[in-house]
């Protein structure tokens, strides 16, 4: 496959695999962050292309060229922004085009036990309706979880290492899946400066109002330390610049871009480059990455640009 200047890329890194199969298996993760932050640099791949179907069959060509989503992986949890009662053209809510897309080609590659929760801010009738997703869920055979119904949806888990967020209760299919995907589209947020990678977690627990009033940013950071996604992708096609989260922003870019990654800190350093000079004017990014969960300098990364 070739970057934007024609030259032959894509190294396969080995990296922290982020299935979430018990608590357990979180609470060691920082020394294992610790023994990776010594190795290898993680890789990055920014997708760039006009056709979202042609951006999600290439980015789901480097994922299989990347070891996929594990072995013997028979059950994935996708974890979309279906947050708000947008049409699709708003950039409120991950491009429901790219989400049906995904679905397909996971299917292609053999897994068929796909679930998507969400726990939307507005209603999420009018959420999933709007924002195209459950028509592409549907379409794909493939059930969406309202997590705001009654029902056992989600299980108390400590934090290793929280600061801020010592224990949340998130929804257990993101722990009982063999693979986990964070698919966020990249926007302004008036809390968190940037709704991305990391923020979109908010929509897979409980109680996202503690995170508001106990210092947002540190939340965020804290709650990475704990789900560590098998694959991040953001949805960068079009990007609201202000009035996020739920826009509409007057203020729209169109980067047609989709940014690949297993580390999650990593895909939102770079992604935070379309709307700031520096990650670092993402306080929960530069947090986490003081916890040594992923790098916030783009020069502690390999970055791969390729033309989808």
């Amino acid at each position: 496959m070739k970057n934007f200047s024609g030259e032959m890329s894509v190294k396969r890194r080995g990296f922290l695999k982020g299935s979430l199969a018990a608590t357990a298996a979180a609470a060691i993760a920082p020394s294992l962050l610790a023994a990776q932050a010594e190795g290898s640099k993680p890789d990055v791949w920014v997708i760039h292309g006009k056709d979202k179907e042609k951006l999600m069959a290439k980015c789901l060509e480097i994922i299989k060229s990347q070891g996929g989503f594990g072995k013997n992986i028979k059950t994935l949890a996708l974890k979309i922004n279906a947050a708000w009662a947008r049409e699709p053209e708003t950039g409120a809510n991950t491009d429901p085009v790219l989400v049906s897309a995904f679905l397909a080609g996971v299917k292609k590659m053999g897994i068929t036990d796909i679930l998507m929760p969400e726990n939307s801010c507005a209603s999420p009738k009018e959420s999933f309706t709007k924002s195209g997703i459950e028509e592409a869920a549907k379409a794909n055979g493939v059930k969406m979880i309202d997590l705001k119904t009654k029902g056992d949806h989600f299980r108390k888990v400590k934090i290793p290492g929280g600061e801020s967020l010592k224990d949340v209760e998130v929804a257990k299919y993101f722990m009982d899946s063999d693979a986990v995907v964070n698919m966020p589209v990249a926007k302004h947020h008036g809390g968190a400066k940037l709704s991305m990678a990391m923020k979109n977690w908010m929509g897979a627990v409980k109680d996202r109002g503690y995170w508001h009033r106990n210092n947002l940013h540190q939340c965020i950071a804290d709650f990475a330390e704990f789900m560590k996604p098998t694959w991040t992708i953001i949805d960068a096609t079009k990007t609201m610049m202000a009035n996020g989260p739920q826009g509409p922003s007057k203020n729209m870019k169109y980067p047609d871009l989709l940014i690949l990654s297993k580390n999650q800190v990593a895909a939102d350093a770079w992604a935070s480059t379309l709307f700031h000079d520096s990650p670092d004017n993402v306080l929960y990014i530069k947090l986490a990455a003081r916890k040594g969960l992923g790098p916030s300098r783009l020069e502690d990364m390999n970055i791969h640009k390729i033309e989808g």
